[in-house]
């Protein structure tokens, strides 16, 4: 899956957890009439892709889609989703 959006602001990487796993995300206005702004992830490896962004700037981004189930406390179902990027390419 791919979305294509403008830079809004690029996040510093995060390390957390003994594995020093690493996580970083973009926010993505996206192009289209009723235009939505996107929380997109990056992971690992991955995080140094955003080195380079600039507010603003045009691009199509390599996505997969993630969930998973957790039940609170009181009993209660919820789905959480995130968007993991994974490549992307600059756009004019």
């Amino acid at each position: 899956m791919e979305i294509t959006g403008e830079v809004v602001r690029v996040l510093e990487t995060k390390e957390t957890g003994a594995n020093n796993y690493k996580s970083r995300s973009v926010h993505v206005k996206t192009i289209e009439q009723h235009a939505q702004i996107l929380d997109i992830q990056f992971t690992q490896g991955n995080v140094t892709l955003l080195d380079n962004m600039k507010i603003g700037q045009k691009l199509k981004i390599a996505v997969n889609l993630k969930g998973r189930e957790w039940t609170n406390k009181e009993g209660v179902l919820q789905v959480f989703n995130t968007i993991v990027g994974w490549k992307i390419e600059k756009l004019a």
